[in-house]
């Protein structure tokens, strides 16, 4: 039988308190919860540890005519990241991967004025604590650690409710540290560790930073 977690804030303060077990003071930190079903979760992590709380926007690159598929992803600073092996696997041609790209970067770019008001994340000398509900493919969390280390971070951690097992060492290849509190080996679907795993609306995100972000 599958544990699960009741819902994201639930599994985020799970995660804080795992975070806080490794660490006794984050006080030169800042959570990046990725929209937005993983700003939810970064919520509670962020309340957890008494630290700020940002979004940082990642999207996935979508596999022809298979959207849910990921082959890649991009993400601020001009961060990207493919997984070259599937895309040669799949036979996907450079002139798809490259209007893809540019796609999703624009995506990227609408998110960063909706979410932060088109205010490039700056966090030079900060902890960077980036948060997602769950890691199938680790394509949007690996970008995201990228985009984290050009806006300045000095560290950059990994933390999830759940992670598939088969993708821990190349998502840490990418991160100082990886946390998680559930790694099954073979993670189908995200939502199956989750009792509610409703989406999350952009309004949602934007209320949720709007409270949480120092003024």
């Amino acid at each position: 039988m599958v544990e699960v977690f009741r819902d994201r804030l639930h599994a985020g303060r799970l995660l804080g308190e795992k975070l806080l077990s490794l660490r006794k003071s984050w006080e030169k930190a800042i959570v990046l919860g990725i929209p937005r079903g993983g700003v939810v979760t970064a919520k509670a992590v962020a309340e957890k540890l008494g630290v700020p709380l940002n979004a940082i926007v990642s999207r996935k690159l979508r596999a022809p005519g298979n959207p849910e598929l990921g082959i890649g992803a991009v993400s601020e600073y001009d961060a990207l990241w493919i997984n070259q092996g599937l895309v040669e696997e799949l036979g996907i041609s450079e002139e798809y991967l490259n209007q893809e790209i540019s796609f999703q970067r624009k995506r990227v770019s609408e998110y960063v004025a909706k979410f932060r008001g088109g205010l490039a994340l700056q966090i030079p000398g900060l902890d960077a604590i980036i948060v997602d509900d769950g890691i199938a493919t680790g394509a949007t969390v690996i970008v995201a650690a990228i985009a984290a280390r050009r806006a300045g971070a000095s560290r950059v951690i990994i933390a999830t409710p759940v992670i598939s097992d088969d993708v821990v060492s190349l998502v840490r290849e990418y991160c100082d540290e990886l946390v998680w509190v559930r790694k099954p080996l073979l993670l189908y679907a995200v939502g199956m560790y989750y009792q509610d795993f409703s989406e999350v609306t952009d309004e949602q995100v934007v209320d949720i930073l709007k409270h949480l972000q120092p003024s």
